[in-house]
């Protein structure tokens, strides 16, 4: 390793600790030939990203990823400073005088819009948002769904599928998950009987996975309705096989009879959203068919339709992509000149793949980096990055904040006779994270409200 030669270790930067981040670091720093620390920059205040924030909290065989992600944070190399926002707390110019390479994982977590009549009337929320508050970001909305007898979320995806599933699902049965209390509390509490996904294309389009499909029809006091005049009686030429298992469960659902369940999801295919119904809030959706215009009760719609990457005050951005436009991992600047940098996960190739697609897109990022740089550091900073935070007044938390979140909240899942409970309010976080009130004996209390 450079490092036994007595040259500098190399240096990288890195904007996001989410999955794209952390796979990164895992590429750069495993096993490597060259000495190499990275150093993982978090907006939030706390690590893990999309696994944390966006997977549903009743897939456990996903989020088992964390004991991955851990051991990378666990490495000395690898240094994390979270509750730090690149392009207000340091500047991206900063970031390139200090270190070899500077890559942008900050993902994507705004979402995209239909761009029609009455989106803007209470009632209508994207499926970011929703999502967010189901999985304790502590920049969700929170979310009262008592009165709310049915709900339109419109979208194709595993997204759609995700919240339909959550709306429906028996609460008792999200008990063993980390789930906030509160939004657990809110869903043994819902009116929600029937929920209705709208899906633009047809079924042979859709993007769902043929597990999430199954596991929406194996959910016990749900019935799933498929109109069979949606569904084409025979596979069309050309279809993938996740496309086929797809349409072979559809087909299935949609001869089949109704047990009367008390809870129903329908599933509405070529059906265009037009327009929101309502005046002070949304009480329906009129969408198109083949068979003309349909109007369909809700008192919640929410969009499903993609999520969207912010810019980086300094970076290059491409507004109608929402990425940062790059070619060979290589950010890509409109006059062609520009620093040498690198982009990676979902703000490089939009929300695109599952989790694991992260990794592979991280191989080939770390290997171009390595084509570029090789080995020898040019860069030596005079004072850590702790160091520049501090003098600014900066409150960031390193790894050791991050191990005192967990073992928080795995305290109040303790408490309740669960595993582990998230805690949603950001300064509650960053208080924990930063051990006030340790000295005292008194801990921070749990909030749910927005920090």
């Amino acid at each position: 390793m450079n490092a036994a030669n007595g040259l500098r270790p190399f240096r990288v930067a890195v904007v996001g600790a989410g999955p794209a981040g952390l796979y990164l670091a895992d590429q750069l720093t495993y096993e490597s030939e060259i000495a190499t620390v990275v150093d993982l920059f978090e907006r939030l205040p706390v690590p893990f990203g999309l696994l944390r924030y966006g997977v549903a909290p009743d897939h456990p065989t996903i989020k088992s990823a964390a004991e991955t992600f851990q051991e990378i944070l666990d490495r000395p190399q690898v240094n994390l400073y979270c509750n730090v926002q690149v392009g207000r707390d340091i500047l991206v110019a900063e970031l390139r005088e200090r270190y070899d390479a500077v890559v942008y994982a900050n993902g994507a977590d705004t979402d995209r819009r239909l761009g029609i009549e009455g989106e803007g009337l209470p009632g209508s929320i994207s499926a970011t948002d929703f999502v967010k508050w189901y999985n304790g970001h502590p920049e969700a909305s929170a979310h009262d769904l008592r009165g709310a007898k049915s709900v339109v979320v419109i979208g194709a995806g595993n997204v759609a599928l995700d919240v339909a599933r959550i709306l429906v699902k028996d609460a008792k049965l999200l008990t063993d998950t980390d789930i906030p209390s509160d939004v657990l509390n809110t869903l043994g509490a819902s009116s929600v009987t029937d929920v209705h996904i709208v899906a633009r294309r047809g079924p042979e389009f859709a993007r769902f996975t043929t597990k999430e499909v199954r596991e929406l029809g194996g959910l016990d006091g749900v019935d799933v309705i498929v109109d069979p005049e949606e569904i084409p009686a025979e596979d069309p030429d050309g279809l993938g096989p996740v496309g086929r298992r797809n349409l072979g469960v559809l087909r299935g659902w949609a001869t089949k009879q109704a047990t009367g369940a008390p809870r129903r999801v329908h599933l509405h295919f070529g059906a265009r959203p037009e327009r929101l119904l309502g005046d002070a809030t949304v009480r329906g959706i009129r969408v198109a068919t083949a068979r003309g215009s349909v109007d369909v009760d809700a008192h919640l719609v929410i969009r499903a339709i993609g999520y969207r990457s912010q810019p980086i005050d300094g970076v290059s951005f491409d507004e109608e992509s929402g990425t940062i436009p790059h070619q060979d991992h290589r950010v890509r600047y409109g006059d062609g000149g520009g620093p040498v940098e690198y982009a990676v996960g979902w703000v490089k190739r939009g929300p695109s793949g599952i989790l694991g697609t992260n990794r592979g897109d991280a191989a080939e990022t770390a290997a171009a980096i390595r084509a570029d740089f090789g080995g020898a550091s040019k860069v030596s900073p005079s004072s850590t990055m702790g160091d520049v935070f501090t003098e600014r007044g900066v409150v960031f938390l390193g790894k050791e904040s991050w191990s005192r979140i967990v073992r928080h909240e795995r305290a109040l899942g303790a408490d309740c006779g669960r595993g582990r409970v998230k805690i949603q309010d950001w300064q509650t976080l960053v208080d924990i994270g930063r051990a006030v009130g340790e000295n005292s004996g008194v801990v921070p209390e749990y909030s749910s409200s927005r920090g």
